[in-house]
């Protein structure tokens, strides 16, 4: 498996920019709460909103966890940023008081909270699972919810070899995406093929072409001058959500 060369400082980026979105969630809950007071809301109304956004900031919370951990950064980023999530949920005082705790799923195939497999027989998936429990208390109100959070990137590529001439080689890849079990776009997706020497990402020399069909399914098309009659690739993808999932498989001739 080829490995990717982002590490450190965009990992770090993606982070904090999570992070942010999700302070910016609290921002709006709060926003919201006040509205509700000031024109004279049921609270009831203001509580669903805000149990709402706090799901959506723990979504956020653990997509950029998962981004930065398969860009290269370490397992323990989604108990940190967990950590400072629920912290942040603490300091808040909205419609009453809330505390939010989480639990890494830890059962097969997770192992504290993560399933990152990247295989070589034509799949790969970057997931993480995390259980929350959110409690909220106030002179008016008295609340529990408990929910979970799973994100996932999931990639499905195989290929097939096609002589054009005697020495040269048609390599066609097919890659299908999904977030969710629901296709989904790539934000980046690079092909490299094995060679002797190492993994090589196919260029213009060989007359390299990535079709994308708009919903989730890209074909890549090259060219080598060989004669082998198959051929090991690994297709990379970032989502639009920068989360990194990889697959290999061979390519045998057709």
């Amino acid at each position: 498996m080829v490995k990717s060369n982002r590490r450190g400082r965009s990992g770090q980026i993606i982070v904090v920019t999570a992070l942010l979105i999700a302070l910016i969630i609290t921002s709006t809950a709060t926003y919201i709460y006040e509205l509700s007071s000031n024109i004279g809301d049921a609270d009831q109304y203001a509580l669903n909103d805000l149990i709402d956004l706090i799901e959506l900031g723990s979504k956020h919370a653990i997509v950029g966890a998962l981004a930065n951990i398969t860009n290269g950064g370490q397992n323990q980023t989604l108990a940190t940023n967990l950590n400072k999530w629920t912290a942040t949920v603490g300091q808040q005082y909205w419609i009453g008081k809330f505390t939010l705790s989480y639990t890494l799923r830890d059962t097969s195939p997770y192992t504290a909270g993560l399933y990152i497999k990247w295989g070589t027989t034509g799949s790969g998936v970057s997931e993480a699972y995390v259980s929350f429990q959110l409690n909220g208390s106030s002179d008016e109100i008295e609340m529990q919810r408990s929910y979970n959070v799973n994100v996932s990137s999931s990639l499905y590529v195989e290929g097939h070899l096609i002589q054009n001439t005697p020495g040269t080689e048609q390599v066609v890849v097919w890659c299908n995406l999904f977030n969710n079990g629901q296709p989904a776009l790539a934000k980046n997706l690079t092909i490299y093929y094995r060679e002797l020497a190492g993994w090589v990402a196919p260029n213009a020399t060989n007359d390299y072409i990535l079709r994308d069909f708009g919903n989730g399914t890209y074909a890549a098309v090259f060219n080598l001058e060989t004669t082998v009659t198959s051929l090991d690739v690994s297709a990379h993808v970032f989502d639009v959500r920068q989360i990194l999932v990889q697959a290999n498989t061979t390519c045998l001739q057709q």
